[in-house]
């Protein structure tokens, strides 16, 4: 190769190595930036959810001092089924919207993924998950006699499974105090099967259901109702 040859092929290699750079820095860049854009989508969807909460917040008081009459839960949800058609996709995020009611008896819409309220937000989806719980069993019983070992429910836009336990979970705080469990998690037991008694439901019932998410459970007992640090004050 002669000279000439050789300083054509160099300049020739000096393009695609800035071009690998300059792609290693773009990648580098985004990798930097993606923490940023995630907090920025989180926010953004946050406030997305507290101005369609606000709106549905104003449709439940005008339809309350248009009647004067506080009325059922039912009927906060056919008002909202009015003044909001989309009430199920309230939330952009996919949160479960709740209906609470207020000490003047006007009930607040609370979003399962964004309510302030660290303690009032596991109890809502707790409960609500409790509910589908039941509900999914009731169906699986017709099928077979035997709890099945994972139950999955729809909660605030995803999936959740339920696990079958023979024994209490120990866990009494949020999974973030725990090195066992991680995110969001869910349980249950029922009547008669390992270490659950038949007190307060029947045989094979649901008995014993516990909801964690990072800050807070949530636990359920056929015979003694909810416990667990969301509902201490």
């Amino acid at each position: 190769m002669n000279a000439m040859n050789k300083l054509r092929a160099r300049r020739g290699g000096i393009p695609r190595v800035m071009a690998v750079l300059l792609a290693l820095i773009a990648v580098m860049l985004v990798i930097i930036a993606l923490p940023s854009l995630q907090s920025f989508s989180e926010r953004s969807q946050r406030i997305a959810c507290e101005q369609a909460l606000a709106s549905a917040r104003d449709g439940l008081i005008i339809e309350y001092f248009n009647t004067f009459q506080a009325g059922s839960t039912q009927d906060a949800m056919n008002t909202l089924d009015v003044v909001m058609p989309a009430r199920p996709n309230i939330c952009p995020s996919g949160g479960t919207v709740y209906l609470v009611r207020g000490a003047n008896g006007i009930f607040e819409p609370v979003c399962g993924l964004h309510a302030p309220d660290e303690k009032q937000r596991c109890r809502l989806n707790a409960s609500r998950a409790r509910e589908l719980l039941e509900s999914s069993l009731t169906k699986a019983k017709k099928k077979s006699a035997e709890a099945p070992q994972s139950v999955q429910i729809a909660l605030n836009g995803q999936l959740l499974d339920c696990a079958l336990v023979d024994k209490a979970v120990r866990l009494r705080r949020g999974t973030a105090t725990s090195n066992d469990y991680e995110g969001i998690v869910a349980f249950y037991g029922v009547a008669g099967e390992g270490d659950f008694p038949v007190k307060g439901v029947k045989a094979g019932e649901l008995y014993y259901f516990i909801y964690a998410d990072e800050d807070h459970c949530a636990i359920w007992r056929a015979d003694d109702g909810w416990t667990g640090d969301a509902y201490q004050y």
